[in-house]
């Protein structure tokens, strides 16, 4: 039997400190990443964040269908554009 305590920490800057409490509270951490905005600058903050305090994380992307439906990108440019994304982290 396992027990996982969920914390939603916001991303934006103004609440920087909620996540620097939950990064120290947490074994691990699940970091969404919009692959069409890509990753942004606060992410980058938090995952450092993360990182500092030898926090496991996951990537998730997010939105990979709008590679295609709204971008029309073929499967090689989406492929590619994954691969910045991912590299970007």
């Amino acid at each position: 039997v396992y027990m996982v305590n969920l914390i939603d920490s916001p991303g934006h800057i103004d609440f920087c400190s909620e996540v620097s409490t939950a990064v120290r509270f947490s074994d691990g951490g699940v970091v969404l990443v919009d692959v069409v905005e890509g990753v942004c600058t606060q992410t980058r903050t938090v995952l450092q964040q993360a990182w500092a305090e030898r926090l496991k994380c996951v990537l998730v992307l997010n939105k990979i269908d709008k590679l295609f439906t709204e971008l029309k990108n073929s499967p090689r440019e989406a492929y590619d554009h994954l691969n910045r994304v991912i590299e970007q982290v």
